[in-house]
């Protein structure tokens, strides 16, 4: 487990004057703010200028590059830190430890190759996806899960890793989706830098079961019509005995 005491004394500095919840759930939008793809330059500078006007950038600030050290090695310290001030005692949310979402990609992913897929669709905060990405960092990774909060803390798992895939926020046994997260990256100078796409369209989704198309069914009230040979049958009945 990662050890995350520090990160959680800079949280509560963070989310002083406000709920530990609402505090939470501020921090990973503004997480994302600047890993969003933005139409042009100007959208991003004002998004970036946001940032920069928080009231609490410093406090944010430590608090960001603290979850990016953290996260080195495909950790979850944003896991960690929703477990230990959100879900302990209140909607009774546990991940699954590390050592045992290691345990379960060795044996489900294998040897894969780089591009193949790996889909969870229960996510969390996406610590499978992370632990099959120690296999292999060059998957394709999806993750889908119903509450929000654990789709954005997967979002960010993977930004903070440089992966590629998708998080869906959607219901995975009903099929009902509500928005998703396409991640990928792109080459800055050499290094790959990551970025999200949002959509709400299900069709764009690779996680959505796209609808089966009905057969037409049979009219059973128009007359029925035998069926003839097309040509006609000259033989001669034989005998079996």
């Amino acid at each position: 487990m990662t050890d995350i005491r520090q990160l959680l004394k800079e949280f509560e500095r963070f989310a002083y004057g406000e709920s530990l919840h609402t505090a939470f759930t501020d921090l990973l939008d503004w997480i994302l703010l600047p890993f969003k793809r933005y139409e042009d330059k100007l959208e991003q500078q004002a998004a970036l200028d946001t940032y920069r006007g928080h009231k609490k950038v410093n406090e944010l600030a430590r608090l960001v590059t603290l979850i990016g050290e953290l996260s080195e090695g495909f950790r979850d310290p944003l896991g960690e830190l929703y477990m230990q001030a959100i879900s302990n005692g209140h909607n009774g949310q546990y991940f699954t430890p590390e050592p045992i979402c290691d345990m379960m990609a060795a044996i489900s992913v294998g040897n894969p190759t780089d591009g193949q897929t790996v889909a969870d669709c229960a996510c969390g905060s996406g610590r499978m996806l992370l632990s099959a990405a120690k296999i292999n960092r060059h998957l394709k990774l999806y993750g889908a899960d119903l509450d929000l909060t654990c789709c954005k803390m997967a979002l960010i798992n993977l930004l903070l890793n440089s992966l590629q895939g998708e998080v869906a926020h959607m219901n995975s046994l009903s099929n009902d989706f509500y928005r998703g997260y396409k991640v990928q990256t792109t080459l800055v100078d050499g290094y790959h830098m990551p970025y999200y796409v949002e959509f709400t369209e299900p069709e764009q989704s690779q996680l959505w079961l796209k609808p089966v198309k009905e057969q037409a069914k049979p009219n059973f009230d128009s007359p029925f019509e035998p069926v003839r040979a097309p040509q006609p049958i000259n033989g001669v009945q034989g005998s079996l005995f």
